[in-house]
């Protein structure tokens, strides 16, 4: 993340007891007291924002020091229990529920968990400057940045489901190496993106699409319709388009319904299905064609969306 953050991106699995000091969650400046089994992932999926989650448990007690930027992050706990101390206030988090804390500064924070207890749980951080950066570029965004305006702010958001929604996707992403990468980055703007509108409210008026936002995405889909197998990232789609990267976005579910992301997905697994009914063609040579450089990871995911492996076409 750009604003200095005490979270490093790692990725480990302890079967046994696990030195968390060692494994490379914190940076050199934080400190951890305590070991884990279980497994724990954080990825930077784009500059300024970077996804985590956890399922974790704790045989003996757990204590975290850091210092927290400016930043805001969102926080589903799955099951289990969580609890920080952050500028001297206790703030707990409820199983089920989502949360948010928010930093209008640098602070100290604390993290304790008695021995025996566990973790299970997903989220994004969002970086106080790319916060400012989506802010300029879409009002609508302005809520977000509101919750870092000063102090911390913590608050559960017990009727926001499409964002509790979206982290359960991404705890359960079936994905690995690239795929995984741009499932996290989409799945993480998606979510910025909800709670903006969450935040917002009902919108008034007309339900009509605003017409340079809808030819904007039609215009998307057809350049990601002709490079399926290696498709443009969102990020290079937007400066092709001369339009910001979150504006993409939005248009483009608005108008269709779905992130960036599951569009080529969906049109990358029919494509292959049409490819497969014309019976020229080995599974293995339609996976490579359609942009999968693992067949395997192509038959899950065909299996998934069909209902069948595509051997059976």
């Amino acid at each position: 993340m750009r604003s200095t953050s005490p979270y490093l991106d790692t990725a480990f699995c302890f079967d046994s007891p696990g030195s968390l000091a060692e494994a490379g969650v914190l940076d050199s400046k934080g400190r951890i007291m305590g070991s884990a089994t279980g497994h724990y992932r954080a990825q930077t999926v784009h500059a300024g924002l970077q996804y985590f989650d956890c399922n974790l448990q704790f045989p003996e007690p757990l204590q975290i020091d850091k210092v927290l930027p400016q930043s805001l992050c969102i926080v589903q706990l799955f099951d289990g229990a969580w609890q920080h101390t952050v500028d001297g206030t206790l703030n707990r988090y409820v199983p089920g529920q989502l949360h948010l804390l928010g930093l209008g500064e640098s602070l100290e924070a604390q993290d304790q968990l008695p021995a025996a207890s566990h973790a299970r749980m997903a989220g994004v951080r969002i970086a106080g400057d790319y916060l400012q950066e989506l802010a300029r570029e879409d009002a609508q965004l302005m809520p977000l940045l509101a919750l870092t305006a000063d102090g911390m702010r913590f608050d559960q958001l017990p009727q926001c489901p499409a964002v509790s929604r979206l982290l359960q996707q991404l705890y359960l992403s079936p994905y690995t190496g690239g795929l995984r990468r741009l499932h996290c980055e989409s799945l993480s703007l998606a979510i910025v993106l909800e709670l903006a509108r969450h935040l917002l409210g009902p919108v008034h008026g007309t339900n009509q699409p605003d017409r340079g936002l809808r030819d904007l995405a039609i215009e998307a889909r057809r350049l990601l319709d002709a490079q399926l197998s290696t498709p443009p990232t969102a990020a290079s789609l937007a400066r092709k388009l001369g339009v910001g990267e979150t504006t993409l976005r939005r248009a483009f579910r608005d108008e269709f319904g779905r992130p960036i992301l599951q569009y080529v997905r969906q049109q990358r697994l029919e494509l292959a299905r049409t490819l497969l009914l014309e019976r020229r063609w080995q599974v293995s040579q339609v996976a490579y064609h359609v942009g999968y450089a693992n067949p395997a990871n192509f038959c899950h995911a065909y299996k998934a969306y069909f209902g069948h492996p595509p051997g059976s076409e």
